[in-house]
């Protein structure tokens, strides 16, 4: 997973990276609407919410994104591909919003 090859780039020792690997692999959930209880699914990407490492893993993965950015006059350029600043304010202010909740 792209997520723990970051958190090593970061300098996230191995020994600690493993045991976030173990707590994110093989993750189920069930839903609940009204009084209807769906059956149990497997979630294969994504981080769980309300758990205490999702915003700090987040915060890896965000920070990994914008180091990728190349900043332009009109803009950013992420792996050739022109993006607005707008976008780049949708990203902050979901990174705002995570750290807050």
């Amino acid at each position: 997973m792209v997520l723990y090859n970051i958190l090593i780039q970061f300098g996230i020792p191995l020994k600690m990276v493993t045991p976030i690997k173990m707590c994110l692999m093989e993750t189920y959930s069930r839903v609940r609407v009204g009084k209807h209880l769906c059956d149990i699914f497997n979630i294969m990407n994504g981080l769980k919410q309300k758990e205490v490492l999702s915003p700090l893993l987040f915060n890896f993965a965000l920070e990994h994104g914008i180091k990728r950015f190349q900043v332009k006059q009109d803009g950013f350029k992420l792996n050739g591909t022109h993006l607005s600043v707008c976008l780049m304010m949708f990203i902050y202010r979901a990174e705002t919003y995570t750290l807050l909740s």
